[in-house]
């Protein structure tokens, strides 16, 4: 599983599971001065799965409404027809405009905040290349964007166009702005080994870059009191503790000069009225710090035993001084918004609102949304059953999808279903040998080019492939049991793989121990259980100690180019292989091969089986494992 860096982000994708709840405790939303609050959720990189939530204080509830037979609360959607993009990272409430930075789209959204309605999508870019927008400031009727290219640029909020851009430091990850100055801090988060460690200081006036100040390494978020600034610098990963050596420092903003730095292991944080509260990656303890003394001041701001799994954002509400918290659980689930009390009593919860929801902007409009109406009706060929889910051991199994209490194989597959449905959340297959098996409401038909896809979460040199195979429904009984042919990638092609490789796996005897495992080959190893998934990773529903797989076994791919672990991609011909935008990722049915790896020359299929075909393990991201996000009939035919 690819497990991304803070810097490079990971997820809320408002589907059907869980449904958003809200927790009654000592207070309610409506209490609140602000008519509600939109919430944005990053999604999983990679994955198209950004959103965008309103919350009606009102209510408490978030807008819904109807996508294709499933409750989805991405409002963005439901106005405008398409989602956001891939990866947003920011939100920003400027006068009635809602403005969105979405990274990996590298795009900005601006809508209506009264509506939601996009009334312009800029594509950020500079030679025609894509500039990677991170976050956002404002000041003056303008918009001030921090690219990961390096550069800043001006949006003109009037005309909804960039009018100027100018040079900063590597990879910039956060901008604010005070005196009449923007504070860019660079990162260079994209070179891990050899960041940035400067905070560019820009005139707003000439839009110039007058000044660098020297920080740690790797600086990130970064925050104003209008007297300094205040930035985090992240230092170098430590792949042994999977953390970094966070330090805070202060920048007074008349002298330009860092006056302060803090041994306080700072991630994220929020400033007003005097204080700074601030969390740290790992750990769900928030914190409150004096900013003229520069000491923690309250070590744990939650006063009432409430637990916060992984804190992901932090907002205080100027009006009221009540603290929202996000939660992203695990990373790959809905998370939670949490409603703190000044003195740090929880007053209610919204469960399931989304992956990773990382922005809070409170909203005095009146919100209302209608649904678009532009849409073209869907073609059959939509996945429809899940037959069989059979993951080998890994670190998402149990979470993706997530296992309950009396859960059987059955109610597995079911979940996998709707997982996959909704596109918007993955589930894996785990380590070598898992698969799932999976059928349409109509034959997917063989035409010239692709038939089919499979959409995974593969980066480039991220690769974790599957291989596939295919079935017609010959006898007509819409049940996967009738013979199976393999798609041949480019592996195959050229005899670079195994055939009939088996594996068998051990359940630990501890739920956070590891899974041993022997091949047929001799070879031995273990799924390990790491610190950022706690669960057992040995499927909770298997009634048996040991599980055998057999599959096609494909040459290791995963090796240390001297700074990072990859995992290049093959040619062609598997799942989770290639980034889903590239053409190679899709299927052809005429590569469906017979045992004896003559053509299968199948004119239609009903049913795909895709198996995890890589053996694989680093400290850093662990097991090489399959994901799966949406399984597509390109070619539908009727029955």
């Amino acid at each position: 599983m690819k497990k991304l860096s803070i810097l490079s982000l990971a997820a809320l994708f408002m589907a059907c599971d869980p449904e958003p709840v809200l927790s009654d405790m000592e207070g309610r939303p409506d209490d609140s001065p602000h008519k509600g609050a939109y919430i944005l959720s990053e999604g999983l990189f990679n994955l198209n799965n950004s959103t965008l939530t309103w919350i009606d204080f009102s209510t408490g509830k978030p807008d819904s409404w109807s996508s294709q037979g499933n409750t989805s609360y991405d409002c963005f959607e439901k106005v405008n027809g398409r989602r956001i993009g891939d990866t947003a990272n920011d939100l920003l409430l400027y006068g009635s405009r809602l403005y969105i930075a979405v990274n990996v789209s590298s795009t900005i959204e601006i809508l209506d905040a009264a509506t939601c309605t996009s009334l312009k999508q800029i594509r950020m870019e500079r030679n025609g290349a894509p500039s990677e927008p991170r976050y956002m400031a404002a000041h003056g009727g303008y918009v001030y964007v921090c690219n990961f290219d390096g550069t800043v640029q001006r949006i003109d909020t009037l005309t909804m166009q960039i009018d100027a851009t100018v040079n900063v430091g590597r990879n910039p990850d956060g901008i604010c702005y005070a005196a009449g100055k923007l504070y860019v801090s660079n990162s260079g988060g994209l070179d891990p080994d050899n960041p940035d460690n400067t905070v560019s200081v820009i005139d707003v006036n000439s839009f110039t870059e007058n000044k660098r100040i020297e920080t740690r390494s790797n600086p990130g978020t970064i925050r104003t009191d209008g007297k300094s600034v205040f930035v985090v610098s992240r230092g170098i990963f430590d792949y042994d503790k999977k953390d970094y050596d966070y330090r805070l420092h202060r920048i007074d903003v008349e002298t330009d000069l860092l006056t302060d730095t803090y041994d306080i292991p700072v991630l994220g944080m929020d400033i007003y009225d005097g204080k700074a509260w601030i969390y740290r990656y790992g750990s769900n303890r928030i914190q409150v710090m004096d900013l003229e003394s520069g000491h923690i001041i309250k070590p744990d701001f939650i006063t009432d035993g409430t637990r916060i799994e992984c804190p992901y954002s932090i907002s205080v509400d100027t009006a009221t001084g009540k603290v929202y918290i996000t939660d992203a659980a695990n990373y790959t689930t809905p998370g939670t918004l949490y409603c703190f009390s000044p003195d740090g009593k929880l007053e209610y919860s919204i469960s399931g609102i989304g992956i990773n929801p990382n922005t809070i902007q409170f909203c005095d409009l009146s919100v209302s949304t209608t649904p678009y109406s532009g849409g073209q009706e869907q073609k059959p060929g939509k996945l429809s059953r899940v037959f069989e889910y059979m993951p080998a051991p890994g670190q998402f199994v149990n979470i993706l999808p997530e296992y309950e209490p009396d859960d059987d194989a059955q109610a597995m597959a079911d979940k996998c279903l709707n997982a996959l449905l909704t596109t918007g959340q993955m589930i894996t297959l785990g380590g070598f040998g898992g698969y799932v098996t999976v059928g349409f409401d109509a034959p997917v038909h063989n035409l010239e080019g692709p038939d089919f896809r499979i959409d995974g979460n593969a980066i480039i040199n991220g690769a974790e492939p599957a291989v596939v195979w295919v079935s017609a429904d010959v006898n007509r009984n819409g049940q996967p049991d009738d013979p199976w042919y393999e798609i041949y990638g480019s592996e195959q092609k050229e005899g670079r793989a195994t055939a009939g490789y088996t594996i068998r796996y051990g359940k630990p005897s501890a739920d956070d121990g590891d899974s041993d495992w022997k091949g047929s080959d001799g070879r031995t190893g273990s799924v390990k259980h790491n610190n950022f998934h706690k669960q057992p990773y040995y499927p909770l529903w298997y009634s048996v100690d040991t599980v055998s797989f057999t599959a096609t076994l494909l040459p290791d791919n995963m090796s240390h180019d001297g700074k990072n672990w990859v995992m290049p991609a093959f040619g062609f011909g598997y799942a989770d292989n290639l980034p889903n935008s590239e053409t190679n990722s899709a299927f052809d049915i005429d590569w469906a091969v017979k045992p004896d790896g003559s053509p299968a020359q199948l004119e239609q299929i009903d049913f795909i089986k895709i198996q995890n075909a890589v053996i694989g393990w680093n400290k850093l991201t662990g097991e090489q494992s399959t994901e799966v996000t949406s399984i597509t009939n390109l070619n539908p035919s009727e029955q």
